[in-house]
């Protein structure tokens, strides 16, 4: 593990908090978490734009340019010398930044993952952005207490409407048609999220975007999550429902046979990289 701290690179035994660092970055972080495709850093653009928007509900005196940013993970990433997952930090009451490497393990998950409801309801739009991503939200915390067997929990609104896994973003696919929560549920935009729209929309896949119930998610014909980790992650079972046996349905197949292709030959992603 690589981290990097005041303008220098120092490995993760090197690493020291005083209490007084500890103090404040303990009041809250905001974060990104990105990866690499070929050793280059993942949307890195977009994954800037979204942590100035999370710098944005504090009065922090940050000022990092996009090309200073991408030079730190640049440089972070030839050190690490293979695929790489990074999580960039920030205090909101320093603006303390931190960039942290270290190797991308991606689990195996074409045999389809299980996944469940989580009984923790996510925290109201008017009480914490869902776009505000930021360590310490109680509603992710609880919620990932319940994982354990399971590979994602998957929260709900205050009105039932399905929102998001604590770490993931939910797709369905019912008669044909790819089904994800709308922004306005209460979910993050995921640059994941965003890009399997864009294929589907290429691969003329019909798609809605809307409130999305509990009972929709049983009913649908193929089920899957979204993350910068993965990628496309089909889910096997939700509770104690089945959706296949032997592998992923039609639609979610040619979504993952397809992902990364598009992705590295989608421009916008590889923004300044």
């Amino acid at each position: 593990m690589l981290i990097w701290q005041k303008g220098r690179f120092i490995h993760a035994d090197e690493f020291f908090l005083n209490y007084e660092m500890f103090d404040e970055v303990s009041q809250g972080l905001v974060y990104e978490t990105l990866r690499t495709y070929n050793r280059v850093p993942f949307a890195a653009y977009k994954h800037y734009n979204r942590l100035m928007r999370s710098v944005s509900f504090f009065d922090i005196p940050f000022s990092m340019t996009f090309e200073e940013f991408v030079d730190i993970l640049k440089k972070g990433t030839r050190q690490i010398d293979r695929e790489s997952r990074i999580k960039v930090l920030l205090s909101v009451q320093t603006a303390e930044l931190f960039f942290v490497f270290s190797p991308l393990n991606i689990p195996d998950v074409e045999e389809g993952v299980n996944v469940k409801i989580s009984k923790v309801r996510r925290i109201p739009d008017l009480s914490t952005p869902p776009s505000l991503k930021i360590t310490g939200r109680t509603d992710i915390l609880l919620a990932r207490r319940e994982i354990g067997e399971y590979y994602d929990v998957i929260l709900t609104g205050v009105n039932g409407q399905v929102c998001e896994g604590s770490f993931s973003n939910v797709f369905l696919v019912k008669e044909g048609r790819l089904i994800t929560p709308s922004i306005e549920s209460g979910i993050l935009d995921g640059i994941t999220r965003e890009n399997v729209i864009k294929l589907a929309n290429r691969l003329e896949i019909p798609l809605e975007e809307r409130y999305v119930w509990v009972w929709e998610l049983f009913e649908a014909d193929e089920m899957f999550l979204t993350h910068t980790s993965v990628g496309i992650v089909p889910v096997r079972r939700l509770n104690d429902h089945l959706f296949f046996e032997e592998e992923p349905g039609p639609i979610t197949s040619t979504l993952m046979e397809n992902f990364e292709p598009f992705i590295l030959n989608l421009e916008e992603n590889w923004v300044g990289t």
